[in-house]
């Protein structure tokens, strides 16, 4: 374990994370006893505890069933062993229950750790489970990390929020919404810009996450994918695993990353630009890695890319694929992705 532990610290470094916002995302901040609330030994309920809390409070969930909450002020959410989130009344997303919605900016900076969310069973005829683990929306410097996410259509959603840090999560049997229902989902984590189209979210990362995937039979419109840059722009995506293999009775892709500036039918965004795809591992997915070409057919969602150390296989526009003479898997159905924001 310490050999393990050393060789990722040693990659980050590589990969330019830096063990100082490692350190800040990974590991507890320092805070002080007065300001940590309890649940639910102080509070009943976390959300119960976020309307007590001042900004930068930490959060203490014990072993047991909670439901979630929606953030309001930036605390810090630490789930010890056991602590679970399920689906409740609230917070939704329309007729999707969510864990953690921050609903705008003044939920910047906030952390979540530690916490495993429950959104087993999760389908068109059951909307009872966790749809969203955590479901935010302009919110800047989140950190989620060393989390579980069992089940949901989608795990981690930032839609138009800058220095995202997500790390060392595990999101296993993730699931979509198939289009004879609700047509939605099929990502683990979505670093997306949709609702500010006059600036690019900046500096997001998703790093050191495990990603397995079931794609429902029947699913036919869209892919299923781990990691989902949609109009992004320095985004980085490194060392991550993942598993989303083919399902017969589907013609939705596996894919461990996909690059786009087009979504959800008639939804188009900037190109993602100073994406850094590096050292995943989607060799048990039908592909490491997906670039579509730009809303106009060309190469743009590729531009100032560092696509390196990848295993499995890419698929990458055909000019730019032939420009930079890499290996591409070209002529496959191009999806439309359908998440959450």
């Amino acid at each position: 374990m310490i050999g393990h532990h050393a060789s990722m610290w040693g990659l980050a470094t590589l990969l330019g994370i830096g063990s100082t916002a490692l350190a800040d995302d990974y590991h507890h901040r320092k805070h002080q006893e007065d300001h940590v609330l309890r649940v639910p030994h102080d509070y009943p309920t976390i959300q119960a505890a976020v309307d007590a809390a001042s900004d930068g409070d930490r959060i203490e969930v014990s072993r047991g069933r909670f439901c979630g909450a929606t953030l309001t002020r930036r605390v810090e959410l630490r789930g010890r062993q056991g602590s679970t989130i399920i689906g409740c009344d609230a917070p939704v997303s329309g007729a999707y229950r969510v864990g953690f919605l921050l609903p705008d900016a003044r939920a910047s900076g906030t952390s979540i750790h530690g916490f495993r969310f429950d959104g087993r069973g999760v389908s068109n005829a059951n909307l009872l489970p966790l749809g969203a683990g955590i479901l935010a929306r302009s919110a800047d410097g989140v950190s989620v990390a060393d989390n579980l996410f069992e089940g949901t259509f989608q795990a981690v959603t930032n839609t138009d929020g800058s220095r995202w840090s997500v790390l060392f999560n595990r999101i296993e049997h993730l699931t979509a919404l198939t289009c004879d229902g609700g047509c939605a989902g099929g990502d683990a984590i979505v670093f997306q810009q949709r609702l500010v189209l006059d600036r690019r979210p900046v500096g997001n990362l998703a790093a050191f996450n495990q990603v397995q995937g079931d794609i429902p039979a029947g699913l036919d419109e869209f892919s299923m994918t781990g990691v989902f840059v949609l109009g992004q722009e320095r985004a980085r995506v490194a060392a991550n695993l993942f598993r989303i293999p083919h399902n017969p009775a589907a013609t939705a892709q596996g894919i461990g990353v996909l690059v786009s500036d087009h979504c959800c039918a008639n939804v188009v965004v900037s190109t993602s630009v100073k994406t850094d795809v590096l050292f995943n591992d989607g060799r048990h997915s039908e592909l490491v890695l997906r670039v579509d070409p730009d809303s106009g057919g060309g190469p743009g969602n590729l531009a100032g890319a560092h696509i390196f150390g990848n295993r499995g296989q890419e698929d990458l526009p055909t000019a730019a694929a032939r420009n930079a003479a890499v290996s591409t898997d070209i002529g496959r159905t191009r999806a439309t992705k359908h998440p959450l924001y």
